[in-house]
């Protein structure tokens, strides 16, 4: 029984609920789980045979259904939703309103109140999000810069896929702002992390000494981060 429609060129009628993409640099068929919109991706090389891409398929049917079951579920930024804000799980509350020009978003302690007259604020939500990870996120990286008499030129946010942070040799940090939703141990061992480059441009075991040093909790940050860090990337997708 075949999988898939012989078409030409490849993107393949396929009975799993996937994503494909054709690549021109792919020299092998390449499965992976792409957390940022919480589905598999199936990478095929440019003129690669449909039959060959069908027993790939057919050899990987138990890991695809078995990746499908663990990927997190979407938690989106809307009214009665809760999530988790610097280690508090806070309520998402909504008061819509027509007459309102603008979309207004306060934290307090753990309710996200948002004042609006959009039927979706959710991109409003993120966007507020964003300004408070890198508030919170720059007073502690100079927090921790001090302590080894470092000093953090820049610290920057972005929604990476694959890296949580990253430090320059002119002292530029960047770190993604989905640490929000992270324990604070593990939102700290991050940042302690990327400070710690500013003196050991390594991972060598003197990194290491002062990760930990810097670490709020790093027996617990560091193997959360490691085993649950993927999550992150479910909320608001």
């Amino acid at each position: 029984m075949s999988f898939f429609k012989k078409t030409e060129p490849l993107l393949i009628t396929c009975p799993f609920d996937i994503d494909q993409r054709i690549s021109e640099k792919a020299k092998r068929l390449a499965l992976r789980v792409n957390y940022t919109s919480g589905r598999i991706e199936l990478v095929i090389p440019r003129r690669m045979p449909t039959k060959l891409v069908e027993r790939f398929l057919y050899q990987n049917q138990d890991w695809i259904e078995d990746k499908q079951k663990t990927i997190p579920t979407t938690i989106p930024f809307s009214c009665g939703t809760t999530i988790p804000l610097f280690g508090v799980d806070t309520l998402i509350t909504s008061n819509v309103d027509a007459s309102l020009k603008r979309t207004k978003v306060s934290l307090c302690d753990d309710v996200l109140l948002i004042r609006t007259y959009l039927d979706d604020p959710s991109q409003r939500i993120q966007r507020f999000l964003k300004k408070e990870a890198l508030n919170k996120f720059e007073e502690l990286a100079h927090q921790k810069a001090e302590l080894i008499d470092k000093s953090v030129q820049s610290v920057s946010i972005r929604d990476t896929k694959s890296r949580w942070g990253s430090c320059s040799h002119d002292g530029r940090l960047s770190l993604s702002w989905r640490l929000i939703f992270a324990p604070v141990s593990a939102m700290d061992y991050v940042i302690a992390h990327e400070v710690s480059h500013l003196k050991h441009m390594d991972h060598s075991p003197s990194f290491w000494k002062t990760c930990e040093a810097l670490s709020l909790d790093y027996a617990k940050g560091k193997p959360w981060m490691k085993e649950h860090g993927y999550t992150l990337m479910r909320y608001g997708r």
